[in-house]
């Protein structure tokens, strides 16, 4: 499938650097996260989370912020762009179809996260689809 060169995605390729650094600083936050799991934990429901909980919330808070780092990196290093969008498009997609496949995708607050996440996801995806 070919993309079109419209006029706004040529606004999107030529703010590339600028898109990579910002989505990658908001998916950064999640780093908050590690230091405090009860937050992440009370939007997906888990009100008294046990140890395994706490430490997953922590290791998945750590593993997300991470690609919110590769992203911004990516901004900075065009030659690394390609498979920094991937792994992002990947990380964004995958928590909105788990999100979406089981009774979570009730909880308001876990929608408006994993649809800011589509977004970026499909950002990227527009210029993965152009280059």
């Amino acid at each position: 499938m070919r993309v079109a060169r419209s006029s706004e995605l040529r606004v999107i390729t030529e703010h590339i650097k600028e898109i990579l650094i910002v989505t990658g600083m908001v998916t950064m936050t999640a780093f908050t996260s590690v230091v405090m799991p009860s937050a992440i934990l009370r939007i997906f429901g888990v009100e008294n989370p046990d140890v395994a909980a706490t430490v997953l919330a922590r290791h998945w808070s750590l593993l997300v912020a991470l690609v919110g780092a590769l992203l911004v990196f990516a901004g900075y290093r065009p030659d690394i762009r390609i498979p920094a969008m991937v792994v992002g498009a990947t990380e964004k997609l995958a928590i909105a179809a788990f999100v979406l496949a089981t009774p979570l995708r009730q909880r308001k607050s876990l929608l408006l996260i994993i649809a800011g996440d589509a977004v970026m996801a499909i950002i990227y995806l527009i210029v993965l689809c152009a280059s």
